[in-house]
């Protein structure tokens, strides 16, 4: 079997339940949606697409860093939120995972090792073992909110990872470095010429609703740094594949791993050309997606208060922006035994070690869901919790 593709794909009981349900055509009430084709909230404009026709059928002129007009309007997007990058400074790629796997191909040697934070995506195990590299687990706290245990990190980075992965807001978490662990994780990077990829997919959806969005790592210039997004989130378009990756930190570091980065590119040039030709447009149909997933997001907030005022045994954890929402179940199951009970009655929710949670009882769920699924999933949940 060829590096880092799984010896053993064999399903767990929850994924092989949920294939045999699917199969056999139950109804199914999907609490993990978060794919805005799929729950109403994606939308091309016509503007946009008639700008994807015209690119479309303009002539191919690849450039491995993507079309200067592109990268134009994302620098102007982060202008819009009061974050300045450099055009220059931008990579285009085909979504944030092939962002990361060019990012590992540029960092790392096979048998390398990356720091990426628990609980976070499942994603990152995976795209790093292709690349032949591990990936160690720094560890996120709860005390009410979410910390980075610093105390923990500073040996690991002692160790010099090839870079540090943050994610803010976290997937799933929601959660942000607060001013203090910024500031540590940057000097500590400084310290020992680490790199850090800052995953911002989820940027735009602070849960207070400030226009600037969440903090972000853009313009860190103390240590090499990689700020990732795309459209995929930003506008709610993951079928157009277009993703970024800004790059900034000490000149000489940038340029050399912007020079890296274009190589790597140019050997791929994945960006379609019409997505980048109707990048502006696209990104103009940021505002009103914006608005409809925070308003989904509140509405959904809203009613998971209410489940909760019925069930107190239900806890959302809080949290600062992002999709989805943490829920604590009560102990007197696991979150397996949990996510397994309500998939027999026809709900889908995501058991927290997913995600790796190290201990407790959690679900995890998508607020992006159409209100009358997550009415009718949480609905099942209090009577699965009262019952038990």
């Amino acid at each position: 079997m060829p590096r880092g593709i799984p010896r053993d794909a064999a399903p767990n009981e929850w994924a092989q339940r949920l294939a045999e349900r699917r199969v056999l055509g139950a109804s199914l009430l999907d609490l993990t949606d978060a794919n805005p084709t799929r729950v109403g909230l994606s939308h091309v404009t016509e503007a946009a697409g008639a700008a994807l026709a015209a690119a479309a059928a303009a002539p191919y002129l690849p450039d491995p860093r993507g079309s200067l007009a592109a990268r134009t309007a994302v620098a102007a997007y982060y202008r819009e939120r009061a974050l300045a990058v450099d055009s220059s400074h931008l990579v285009l790629t085909a979504g944030t995972s092939e962002a990361y796997a060019h990012l590992f191909r540029l960092l790392t040697e096979p048998g390398d090792f990356v720091l990426a934070p628990a609980p976070s995506y499942p994603l990152f195990e995976p795209l790093a073992a292709l690349e032949g590299v591990h990936v160690r687990s720094y560890p996120l706290q709860w005390d009410g909110r979410w910390h980075v245990d610093l105390a923990a990190l500073e040996p690991l980075i002692a160790e010099r990872p090839r870079a540090v992965i943050v994610v803010q807001p976290n997937h799933p978490t929601g959660s942000c470095l607060e001013s203090e662990e910024r500031a540590a994780l940057v000097s500590l990077c400084e310290r020992y010429r680490v790199a850090i990829i800052s995953d911002e997919v989820f940027g735009d959806f602070a849960w207070d609703g400030r226009e600037s969005g969440l903090p972000s790592l853009i313009g860190e210039r103390r240590a090499l740094t990689f700020v990732l997004s795309g459209l995929s989130k930003v506008c709610g378009l993951p079928q157009m594949k277009l993703g970024w990756i800004a790059c900034s930190g000490p000149d000489r570091e940038r340029d050399a791993a912007l020079e890296g980065l274009e190589w790597i590119a140019d050997l791929f040039l994945t960006v379609g050309s019409a997505v980048q030709g109707a990048l502006p447009e696209l990104l103009d149909t940021r505002h009103p997606f914006r608005a409809r997933v925070l308003d989904r997001i509140a509405a959904n907030r809203r009613r998971l208060e209410v489940a909760v005022a019925r069930a107190p045994d239900i806890t959302p954890l809080a949290a600062e922006g992002g999709w989805v929402a943490v829920l604590r179940l009560p102990e007197r199951r696991t979150e397996e035994a949990w996510a397994l009970a309500l998939l027999d009655r026809g709900v889908i929710v995501h058991p927290g070690h997913f995600y790796d949670f190290e201990r407790g009882a959690h679900a995890v769920v998508s607020l992006i869901v159409e209100p009358d699924t997550f009415d009718r999933g949480l609905g099942e949940l209090e009577r699965l919790i009262a019952e038990a």
